[in-house]
């Protein structure tokens, strides 16, 4: 397995992903290959990072994906996610979390400080994930 560097926040582009324990690694690429072809993307643009919530940093699953895709995997903090306004209500309320995906899509872009961090592909869905790619530039793609 290759070590890559923990990436310097805010991030270009961030893939944020949620799911749950357990979730198998073909599951996460699979989402993670229908994200790249909403964006058109025929691979990860320079300075991608894929980013979770800290306690999920050492998912297996989560970083075989990052080691493919030859991106960092960072773990975000859960009340940087709680600072940030997602488009999607949160499926766990109770949690007292936004959905994870995009919220730590955003938050590794720079949100809520960054006001240029955007979405540019709000939550999709598999079934034991989520994932959002969201950018820190006034660029779209």
């Amino acid at each position: 397995m290759t070590i890559l560097p923990i990436p310097r926040l805010p991030a270009p582009w961030a893939i944020g992903i949620g799911c749950r324990q357990g979730v198998g690694a073909a599951e996460i690429l699979d989402l993670l290959t229908q994200a790249l072809g909403r964006l058109h993307w025929t691979m990860p643009p320079v300075g991608l990072v894929l980013c979770t919530l800290a306690a999920k940093v050492t998912e297996p699953a989560l970083v075989q994906a990052a080691a493919q895709l030859k991106v960092p995997l960072a773990g975000l903090d859960p009340i940087a996610l709680q600072t940030v306004t997602t488009l999607t209500p949160s499926t766990a309320p109770g949690r007292g979390l936004p959905p994870v995906a995009e919220a730590a899509a955003l938050a590794a872009c720079g949100a809520p400080h960054n006001p240029h961090a955007h979405l540019v592909l709000p939550r999709i869905q598999g079934p034991s994930s989520t994932c959002a790619v969201a950018c820190s530039e006034g660029i779209l793609s």
